[in-house]
């Protein structure tokens, strides 16, 4: 089990609730643990035995039998090994264990279904980097985060330090899970000093149509009317979806509070962008523009900005 691994989907996991029950867990290594078993994620157990805690990962476990053995956890005798990774932990993350939990704890209510506790977590994140060094754990430990919480961790991150959290942020255009491709469009439209009109562009062209419809807001937010003639392309979508964000997209990039614009027809707005366009600069046109991911065969090929 390495550092990376570990501190992604098991390390900083370990301030699970425990159940009631009491367990014998039988280790690959011929060790056994007696305690109380809780199951943190599909990849990782958590052992609570005395006062001591431990997690281990599924492929380490042999089995576990249920019994009323509490135990008593000698953490360095059970497992010299996880002594080790908690110190390594400590050194790449620059935080304790209980600073950790602290941490994960408010990340864990990014994955809230409303807007405001996950507005509320971002804003408590942000203001814990004045005690401890929020940015260095999160930085270090976003790879083991769900999809549902990655862009509230990366807008903290954001609103700490924006020139490296850049960056990241363009790693995440392309991500192989749409989820995270489409945050990344939509973070890029919220802080438009760090975006690339025409990466943003790209994501029209992008197999899902979550990821489309995020790049249609988000050349919005960028005003970006060179995008035009790309944005006109997908009015003609199979996915009504799409062809709403695009056209509310373009009556954003076009309108003004004195002067709203506002067309139904890929044919008004193709009129409309033979009057405007000379004054939007270089056109961005559908058809010339590469995914920010791509499926081949099978296999998945990264296209890079």
């Amino acid at each position: 089990m390495n550092i990376r691994q570990s501190m992604g989907v098991c390390g900083m996991l370990a301030f699970a609730l425990w159940c009631a029950a009491a367990d014998t867990v039988y280790l690959k290594d011929g060790l056994t643990v007696d305690g109380t078993v809780s199951r943190v994620n599909d990849n990782c157990v958590a052992i609570q035995s005395g006062n001591g805690q431990i997690v281990y990962q599924n492929d380490e476990v042999d089995r576990i039998e249920k019994n009323d053995k509490k135990g008593a956890l000698d953490l360095a005798a059970v497992n010299p090994a996880a002594l080790r990774h908690e110190q390594a932990l400590e050194q790449t993350t620059g935080l304790k264990a209980e600073q950790r939990e602290r941490v994960v704890a408010l990340v864990d209510r990014l994955a809230r279904e409303e807007a405001t506790e996950r507005n509320q977590a971002i804003k408590e994140l942000i203001a814990l980097q004045q005690q401890m060094n929020v940015y260095r754990f999160l930085r270090e430990s976003r790879q083991g985060f769900g999809a549902r919480v990655l862009p509230g961790v990366l807008e903290v991150m954001l609103a700490i330090n924006a020139a490296e959290t850049k960056e990241i942020v363009y790693e995440g255009l392309v991500d192989k899970a749409p989820s995270i491709r489409a945050a990344s469009l939509e973070l890029l439209g919220k802080h438009k000093e760090l975006a690339s009109t025409d990466a943003v562009a790209r994501g029209l062209v992008d197999t899902d149509a979550d990821v489309q419809i995020a790049a249609a807001h988000a050349l919005a937010e960028l005003g970006a009317g060179r995008a035009t003639p790309a944005l006109i392309a997908t009015l003609s979508s199979t996915n009504p979806r799409v062809r709403n964000a695009s056209n509310s997209a373009l009556a954003r990039i076009w309108s003004t509070p004195e002067s709203p614009v506002r067309f139904e027809t890929s044919e008004e707005w193709e009129r409309f962008w033979g009057e405007v366009g000379a004054r939007a600069g270089a056109p961005i046109e559908l058809a010339s523009l590469e995914p920010l991911f791509a499926q081949a065969e099978g296999t998945y090929v990264l296209v890079h900005e």
